[in-house]
């Protein structure tokens, strides 16, 4: 089934469309659910807190889900910039622990006169009907911490797919004695490279 139907196409070309990125994250602390916007918002009977401050100068960035290239796989990067010297020291002290949590990302689009979440899709039923599209399954890698001055930081969260290892080399080399040595008994190397032809008797 498709992520997008024809009638979020419909949507998404109108004058007047706002989006809202909602994560779910597992931390060592307990479920998470937060949005990219200010306030408590309710989605599909779940509380999602933002955590945007406007007064008190936090904003959030999440990057664009680009399409990898081939052997790479894709990442989102969540920022929060103006955060307190609290969230500093808890995000330092449990950063080991949050390293490898699962996050997994949903996307919203709503119209912004409404307030209202207009993001459709084909359900099984009429009850079970999602409002959200689940766009980024993934992984929290360990967060970045930068400071400006005695009273500017910043938070970097990178949240990598299922398919995060292709960005790293595997630390060996693509040769029959190299798969043997990996896996003993494995024949399947003697094969890299060698032109097969099958030949059907029928």
């Amino acid at each position: 089934m498709a992520i997008f139907n024809e009638e979020d196409f419909d949507r998404l070309s109108g004058p007047h469309v706002a989006r809202i990125w909602l994560a779910e994250i597992d931390l060592p602390t307990g479920l998470r659910r937060v949005h990219n916007g200010v306030g408590t918002i309710t989605v599909n009977g779940l509380e999602w807190r933002g955590i945007t401050d406007p007064a008190g100068g936090q904003l959030v960035g999440v990057t664009a889900v680009e399409d990898p290239r081939f052997g790479q796989a894709p990442s989102v990067v969540i920022s929060l910039g103006g955060i307190t010297a609290a969230v500093w020291k808890e995000i330092k002290e449990y950063a080991r622990e949050i390293e490898g949590s699962r996050c997994d990302m949903w996307w919203a689009m709503f119209d912004p006169e409404t307030q209202e979440i207009v993001t459709t899709a084909d359900p099984v039923t009429e009850e079970e009907k999602p409002l959200v599209k689940k766009l980024f399954p993934g992984k929290i890698s360990a967060p970045t911490l930068q400071r400006q001055g005695p009273g500017v930081r910043f938070a970097a969260f990178t949240v990598e797919s299922l398919w995060q290892s292709q960005n790293y080399p595997f630390g060996g080399r693509w040769n029959a004695a190299d798969q043997e040595r990996r896996f003993p008994g494995d024949k399947g190397g003697q094969f890299i490279g060698v032109k097969v032809v099958e030949v059907f008797n029928g």
